[in-house]
């Protein structure tokens, strides 16, 4: 996820340079990359202040264009992080228990549609970010689906924040606090991860197994 916003960033030395007020959505576009990566379950309403925050500076029509462009970006990468994982051979016992294969079937009578709707509405967008790839559904209609959910909604906030009556100084700092919970997080959670002896993938998906049974 860093090396994608690098390469983003290093993409956008010379525009920013050349044109100064292309600063900003570089800006917006590396963040929004951040925030769809693997902390993304941390930070679930952290996107839409930047995209209203985004939206008082910029045209929202621009904004939401710049941040689906970032978005499908990072889920295309996302699709195949998360494939690799959850189909390696030692996570086998997990995807053939109960819980997933009943999951994974509901999800197969209607992927299309719950990608999209998982796209723009309160549902939590990270099941159809597992579901894809483990199921086998093709990323193109995923990321399709991605866009015709994610794009009117970007749009509708970004113009949502020119009538907001908050501060962006305030959506600013709620915004900042917010990713900055997320990290402290996910550093305790790695540093607890690396100091405790993992199990094995088995037991694990035992434990997983009976917990739901």
């Amino acid at each position: 996820m860093l090396r994608g916003t690098g390469i983003v960033a290093a993409l956008a030395i010379y525009p920013t340079l050349r044109w100064p007020n292309v600063a900003g959505m570089v800006a917006f576009l590396c963040i929004t990359i951040f925030l769809h990566g693997p902390l993304a379950p941390l930070l679930p309403a952290a996107h839409e202040a930047v995209l209203m925050v985004t939206g008082r500076v910029y045209p929202p029509l621009l904004v939401a264009i710049v941040g689906i462009a970032g978005t499908l970006y990072m889920e295309y990468i996302n699709y195949h992080l998360y494939r690799a994982a959850l189909l390696h051979p030692k996570l086998e016992r997990t995807r053939q228990s109960r819980l997933v294969r009943r999951t994974v079937a509901l999800f197969e009578k209607a992927p299309f549609f719950c990608v999209w709707l998982c796209s723009w509405s309160p549902l939590p967008y990270w099941a159809v970010r597992f579901l894809a790839p483990l199921s086998g559904y093709p990323v193109r209609p995923y990321l399709v689906a991605t866009f015709l959910g994610r794009a009117p909604r970007y749009y509708v906030l970004a113009l949502f924040g020119e009538v907001l009556p908050v501060s962006t100084l305030a959506l600013a700092v709620i915004t900042v606090v917010m990713i900055g919970i997320a990290v402290a997080i996910a550093a305790v959670r790695s540093r607890v991860a690396t100091r405790a002896e993992p199990a094995a993938p088995a037991d694990l998906a035992g434990d997983l197994e009976r917990a739901h049974d």
